[in-house]
């Protein structure tokens, strides 16, 4: 039997001693992590116990992000092993969460939800179990998320998109803007917390379930993590940003039918971001071909395109580089025209094309 867990007279939160690698945040590139298991087997000992209430109070900020991440691994988990019990354990979790924002509880709580009735889950049974620990407010809250489930279809309608790699599947969470274009083809439903019907909406960035950018994505990540001081973040859907080409548009962003992102840090050198987007020139104004020469053009960036994919690598800014005091002929002769390289992302490009082409 697990050890109970007593919250008298001290408030160590019993998932303290718990982190996740940078590599377990990629919900694309998933892969089994040992961690899940270790917070699965302390969660159910806290729920087994007489303080819950004591427990959720012993969490601090840290401890959220980790449940709330533990939550969305178990939701991805389930999708992939058809699994009813990760799709509880996701449950548990936000259940212990003293509060769970309306922007979790639209995407990742309500996917898990769909997730839960694909795989022919007693929703019922999962109501009145979270209903056991949750408090009175979130539990008011969770209600409204439940009782949208009839109105719900697709997991775009909770701003998730599934994605096939060689990873298997996995998921990315759409985000919103606020310029794109309403006439995209590609543009996914938008829906609200009580999950309206999917609908074309204008503040949604566009994700193509067909396209294989994700695929690209993630193979170029795996590309740049197989060099040596260089570690790859988790991708993310992302837009592209006007401003990383060399043109005058009237928005913020450019439309793409798909657009994933991804950091890379690198050890003894500058990092950098990886833009992979799927252009459809009819909608962009432009080839991904003639974005790439853009981009190309702009100091600190280099860019690769083929056919309708368009990958594009920018230093990410060192701010306190960039506002330290700096002597004036000391940063004349660092930056002077001899010393300063203005496409250090170049030499990457070979990379870039290999891995690319060998995954389209």
């Amino acid at each position: 039997m697990p050890p109970k867990f007593s919250y008298a007279g001290a408030m160590t939160s019993p998932f303290a001693d718990f982190t996740y690698d940078a590599r377990s945040y990629d919900l694309v590139r998933f892969r089994d992590d040992a961690t899940d298991h270790r917070i699965a087997s302390t969660l159910s000992s806290v729920l087994a116990g007489e303080d819950i209430a004591g427990a959720r109070r012993s969490l601090d900020e840290g401890d959220v992000d980790l449940l709330i991440t533990f939550a969305r691994r178990r939701v991805v988990t389930a999708r992939r092993n058809q699994s009813a019990a990760a799709i509880g354990e996701a449950l548990d979790a936000y259940a212990l969460l003293p509060v769970i924002g309306e922007g979790e509880l639209a995407t990742w709580f309500k996917g898990g939800l769909l997730v839960a009735r694909d795989n022919a889950a007693d929703l019922d049974a999962l109501r009145e179990r979270f209903a056991n620990v949750a408090t009175d407010t979130v539990q008011s809250s969770v209600d409204v998320v439940f009782d949208s489930l009839e109105r719900l279809e697709h997991l775009a309608q909770c701003h998730l998109v599934e994605t096939n790699t060689s990873y298997g599947l996995g998921f990315l969470q759409t985000v919103v803007v606020r310029d794109i274009d309403a006439t995209s083809h590609s543009m996914l439903g938008s829906s609200g917390l009580v999950g309206a019907p999917g609908r074309l909406a204008p503040y949604v960035v566009g994700y193509d379930i067909a396209s294989s950018i994700a695929n690209v994505a993630a193979a170029l990540a795996d590309g740049f993590d197989g060099l040596e001081g260089h570690e790859t973040m988790a991708l993310r859907h992302d837009q592209l940003i006007a401003a990383t080409f060399d043109i005058v548009t009237s928005g913020s962003f450019l439309p793409a039918r798909a657009c994933v992102s991804f950091q890379v840090a690198v050890l003894d050198g500058l990092s950098f971001t990886a833009t992979v987007a799927d252009i459809d020139p009819e909608h962009t104004g432009h080839s991904a071909e003639a974005l790439a020469d853009m981009a190309d053009d702009l100091v600190d960036q280099a860019a690769f395109a083929t056919e309708s994919t368009l990958v594009v690598l920018s230093v990410v800014p060192d701010f306190d580089e960039l506002f330290a005091d700096v002597d004036e002929e000391e940063s004349d002769e660092e930056f002077g025209e001899e010393e300063y390289d203005d496409d250090p992302l170049a030499p990457y490009l070979d990379v870039v094309r290999a891995t690319v082409e060998a995954a389209k």
